[in-house]
């Protein structure tokens, strides 16, 4: 991956807020430095992801470091594998360690899980949601890809994507239905746009769907729907089906995606792929 500016900023600011005002341990055990050869094992099955931000963790402490890594972001790993060795002097390996290990173990997690989603869901894309730690987006959407996912819109700037509460609060200021606010939403949505922007909306049934079909929208999401509002949609479609793109959302998991994926969808997004992912867990040991 580009270790973007953003992120070096990030792994600047993580550094100091564990080291503060110095690693007193290190420098209380350690009057001089001196290089040492360390190795990083894996202690679970999983997809590796997050390299290159563990490597500049520890360049941004010392330029001296040298790695020699047996795999690359997205490669599979099993429990005990050796994956990296790394050479460089003890003091900031010892300062840095714990900070190049959350990154890594952090990314991991949300590769690995999404992999596992990816893998269930066969033929339908997984795409991942705004439920991301705050400030950690750009590395947790790359992690996603890193698990063959796909990322939704990054924020609110780039794609439109109206929602329950958006269509709420339409339906208050105009006086009108919940239908009604949909097709008014989009229309005006698709006004704004001008084609610049792609525009969603999120439905909860047939009637729904059909009004954000006809006001123009580009994807229908069907949030915590019943499976046959979204079947009798697509038999609506006919053989105007491909024409709009369906996604299918709401308390997906791994128990429930094998059935989802069945559903006659494009896509399905999982906010738990990056909320919910469980950390991988590895080691850094000084030989």
């Amino acid at each position: 991956m580009i270790v973007s500016r953003y992120i070096k900023k990030l792994i600047k600011e993580a550094l100091k807020e564990d080291i503060g005002k110095g690693d007193i341990t290190t420098s209380f055990l350690f009057k001089k430095n001196f290089d040492v050869d360390a190795v990083l094992v894996v202690k679970e099955d999983g997809i590796i992801c997050g390299i290159d931000v563990f490597k500049n963790i520890f360049l941004f402490l010392s330029p001296s470091f040298r790695f020699k890594f047996y795999i690359k972001d997205g490669d599979a790993v099993y429990k005990g594998m050796k994956l990296a060795e790394i050479k460089g002097p003890i003091k900031e390996l010892l300062t840095g360690e714990r900070t190049a290990l959350n990154f890594l173990q952090h990314l991991s997690g949300i590769a690995t899980l999404t992999k596992k989603f990816v893998e269930k869901a066969g033929n339908v894309s997984i795409y991942d949601t705004r439920k991301t730690t705050p400030l950690l987006r750009e590395l947790e959407k790359y992690a996603v890809k890193v698990g063959e996912g796909k990322n939704h819109r990054f924020g609110l700037f780039d794609m439109v994507l109206i929602k329950d509460n958006h269509i709420t609060g339409i339906m208050k200021v105009k006086k009108i239905d919940r239908v009604s606010a949909i097709s008014y939403s989009v229309e005006k949505a698709k006004k704004k746009a001008k084609g610049r922007y792609k525009v969603e909306v999120e439905v909860e049934n047939f009637d729904e769907a059909v009004a954000g079909y006809r006001a123009g929208a580009d994807i229908i999401m069907f949030d915590n729907a019943d499976e046959k509002e979204l079947k009798r949609f697509v038999d609506y479609l006919g053989k105007d089906r491909k024409k709009v793109i369906i996604e299918w959302s709401g308390n997906v998991t791994l128990e429930t995606i094998d059935k989802i994926s069945k559903l006659p969808v494009d896509r399905v997004s999982v906010g738990a792929i990056t909320h919910s992912a469980n950390s991988l867990d590895f080691s850094l040991k000084i030989l």
